[in-house]
């Protein structure tokens, strides 16, 4: 549940039990834990400036001050895992926001992995099941550097000045055993659905976390050597908004049409009233569906 943010003055301690838990299950020793922070996005920027390194997670059980889009606050009560992963990509920051959905394909083939619920994308940072949030994702990106300061080989086909990012941080909240009341009409729980269906899964925080950050760094992989392409074709299953009816706000302006598909970007393609073929971007678009 999103509301205005606020600072944060929360001086967090950190959870020796929990870093080992989470350094087993993600297998990397790089992983900073705790029962309670202002923001895991807060604390995973300022120790990416201190030259953390790639893959490193900081994860929370809950959050005072989480962030969400467009300077919310994403409010993070007990009975979820909340936490921001560090990536480095050497990649131009148009391509940067494909992230989202890297992380949200990571989540959507982890929950059914870990549980008989069959949870969905909704374009291009929120996991759904019956329609409900389950889960946020939220994307940033600091420390731009000039591309002539990357080192040649790794700047393929097209060097040149522009800027790439220095580090990006990768967030994600789900609600696990979160208690209903404290969730809005429009969101949901693991446990709650698992209720619904009878089923008698125990989701464990922690392994959860593990399967997701797995499947992230497999992913990331395939992304940094092949592109968005093949994280195209693995997202189509889990889209649920292909064929569909959306209303879009971009900027001050409103559109309504049919989804279609994803471009080479990961941006929406969709079919306007007119029949225009328009592909929005994921930092211009409020999906009202």
């Amino acid at each position: 549940m999103e509301s205005p943010a606020r600072s944060s003055a929360v001086q967090p301690e950190p959870d020796p039990g929990l870093e080992h838990r989470l350094a087993s299950a993600c297998g990397t020793a790089n992983v900073y834990a705790y029962t309670s922070v202002g923001s895991t996005m807060e604390l995973a920027h300022l120790v990416a400036a201190e030259h953390a390194p790639a893959g490193t997670l900081v994860w929370a059980a809950q959050q005072h001050h989480g962030r969400g889009r467009a300077g919310r606050t994403w409010e993070s009560p007990l009975g979820g895992a909340y936490f921001s992963l560090i990536v480095r990509p050497e990649k131009a920051p148009a391509q940067i926001p494909q992230l989202s959905l890297v992380a949200g394909l990571a989540v959507v083939e982890a929950i059914h992995a870990l549980t008989p619920l069959f949870a969905s994308i909704r374009w291009p940072n929120d996991v759904l099941i019956r329609d409900r949030k389950v889960c946020g994702i939220l994307l940033e990106a600091r420390g731009a550097v000039p591309r002539a300061e990357i080192p040649s080989q790794a700047q393929g086909p097209s060097r040149g000045t522009e800027a790439k990012a220095g580090w990006a941080v990768v967030g994600v909240g789900i609600n696990i055993v979160t208690d209903q009341s404290l969730l809005p009409d429009t969101a949901t729980s693991l446990v709650a659905e698992l209720s619904r269906s009878d089923s008698h899964f125990a989701v464990d925080p922690v392994a959860l976390t593990g399967a997701i950050y797995q499947r992230f760094t497999a992913w990331y992989a395939v992304w940094t050597l092949n592109r968005f392409e093949p994280i195209h074709q693995a997202l189509r299953p889990w889209i649920g908004l292909f064929g569909q009816m959306v209303h879009i706000t971009a900027g001050t302006e409103r559109f309504e049409g049919t989804a279609t598909d994803l471009d080479e970007q990961g941006r929406l393609l969709v079919r306007l009233d007119s029949g225009l073929m328009r592909a929005f971007d994921m930092g211009e678009v409020t999906l009202l569906r």
